[in-house]
């Protein structure tokens, strides 16, 4: 059930971004720690723009791998119910293990968000900018892309455009 109220008041008090912060937050497994992601993105604000935590996108997605993450995390959450801390059983109330970070891209600012990667103990972190390199599929829509990217980013005066890239953390 939705409690109207409830959703109202907190889409008043926080920003998409700290909605999703509170989603990592949350989540635990293996090596991955939300609540340290989170501190250090916290403490660290000047290299990132936003991110979002979800399971994997594929592109092109000719298998449907990514519509299978999208049901499987529909899945838990219709499934879950909160259990006390002594319950044997505990549901995962948001299972992603894929973040997506967007910076400016400055081989400085890139380098210490994969430096992060390592302290967080990513299974993988790859750095996207829409061009080919190697080791990376030539996606159908990369230069669409690449063309978001170039530019995507707003500085805080009227004008001021700067080029992006897409930083994926992946946790098994």
């Amino acid at each position: 059930m939705l409690d109207v109220e409830k959703i109202g008041a907190i889409a008043q008090a926080y920003t998409p971004q700290e909605l999703m912060a509170a989603l990592v937050w949350q989540r635990r497994f293996n090596r991955f720690d939300g609540s340290v992601v989170i501190t250090d993105l916290a403490q660290q604000p000047h290299l990132w723009k936003s991110f979002v935590f979800t399971k994997p996108i594929f592109a092109p997605d000719r298998d449907g791998l990514s519509l299978n993450g999208v049901l499987e995390t529909l899945l838990a959450m219709a499934n879950y119910r909160p259990m006390p801390e002594t319950s044997l059983m505990h549901f995962v109330p948001y299972p992603a293990d894929t973040l997506y970070l967007l910076t400016e891209n400055q081989d400085v600012t890139v380098a210490q968000l994969m430096d992060l990667g390592q302290k967080w103990q990513a299974d993988s972190v790859d750095v996207y900018s829409g061009n080919v390199s190697e080791g990376q599929e030539d996606w159908e829509f990369r230069e669409y892309f690449a063309m978001r990217l170039k530019g995507g980013l707003r500085g805080k005066t009227l004008g001021d455009k700067f080029d992006a890239v897409l930083i994926c953390y992946w946790w098994d």
